[in-house]
């Protein structure tokens, strides 16, 4: 299978290539996108090559991972707010549309907005107007919206938790990613990839990788994806490497089971969804404390950047 490389990425996946077709023609309109994808696809990777690919690659790109913000200031943080709005509201804020003008506005996480906050995101895809918090005067921008999801939206509106009407205008033009295991013929490219930009990598000097541990790294299934991945040939590059050669992998950790989102029966409320979601999380940080000692060590395994991983950590009030 042939080779192709756009935008950073580089795969030799029918999929895949698949959705660099979607990039090049939806990249050139100025409607909504949704990504939907599993933790770990490269969703964010995506939605930038639609950005740079497009006639606003000259404007901003603003990216906002709405599930690290809570709920009670997601509103604020997109459409800002008025002075005395609310309390602490001490200075008026312009948000991150604003931010995002002439340019493109990217939410990731976008399952976790509320139905409040999709009802003025669907209000601004529609009229390109929006009213701050605290004012009812609109405000008009000129900016593009992709929304990025790991959860499937359909699964979100039968559990009450998405509106109908904001899926339905978001699901015009829509790009699914596949996940790793479904698509190994690219471990090879994606090892290759790391081998040359890692900063990592680079400082240790590896420079190849054995053909048995290749061969092996093949066989896995990768429940994080490309993520998981490079934080493992990370962790690898570090434990197992010779004279700039990775000639062995590291134990390989118990990865955190999580059930399909399809497994999520319909008759669980939205606010029982989010509790679990919640769970979860606070038992994957609390695993990943006790595993390492390190906050460096900590960001590697998850693939968050340290300031995102100790927020996480104090909003679940862990130590």
């Amino acid at each position: 299978m042939t080779v192709r490389e756009h935008y950073g990425i580089r795969t030799r996946s029918p999929r895949m290539q698949r959705v660099l077709d979607l990039i090049e023609r939806f990249a050139a309109l100025e409607a909504p996108v949704l990504i939907q994808g599993e933790t770990g696809t490269g969703k964010e990777v995506v939605a930038q090559a639609l950005h740079r690919r497009s006639a606003r690659a000259q404007g901003p790109l603003v990216v906002i991972d709405c599930g690290a913000l809570p709920e009670s200031i997601v509103e604020s943080e997109l459409f800002g707010h008025e002075r005395g709005s609310f309390t602490g509201a001490d200075r008026s804020y312009a948000g991150r549309i604003l931010a995002a003008a002439n340019g493109t506005l990217v939410l990731d996480e976008a399952n976790s907005i509320s139905s409040l906050v999709q009802g003025k995101l669907l209000r601004f895809v529609e009229t390109g107007q929006f009213a701050r918090v605290g004012s009812q005067r609109p405000v008009a921008v000129d900016a593009r919206l992709i929304c990025a999801t790991n959860v499937p939206l359909e699964t979100l509106v039968s559990t009450g938790q998405m509106r109908s009407d904001f899926f339905y205008r978001l699901n015009v033009l829509r790009i699914d990613l596949p996940p790793l295991r479904e698509r190994l013929e690219d471990v090879p490219l994606l090892v290759e990839q790391f081998l040359t930009v890692d900063a990592l990598a680079r400082s240790l000097g590896v420079v190849a990788v054995a053909s048995d541990v290749l061969h092996e790294l093949q066989t896995r299934d990768w429940p994080g994806n490309v993520r998981q991945l490079l934080n493992f040939l990370r962790r690898a590059s570090v434990l197992g490497c010779e004279r700039g050669v990775l000639v062995r992998l590291p134990e390989e950790e118990t990865p955190l089971q999580l059930p399909d989102a399809a497994a999520i029966t319909a008759d669980q409320s939205g606010e029982g969804l989010r509790e679990w979601i919640r769970d979860r999380e606070r038992e994957y940080l609390r695993w990943l404390l006790d595993r390492h000692d390190s906050v460096a060590q900590q960001a590697a395994v998850a693939g968050l950047p340290q300031r995102t991983l100790y927020r996480k950590v104090r909003q679940h009030g862990l130590r």
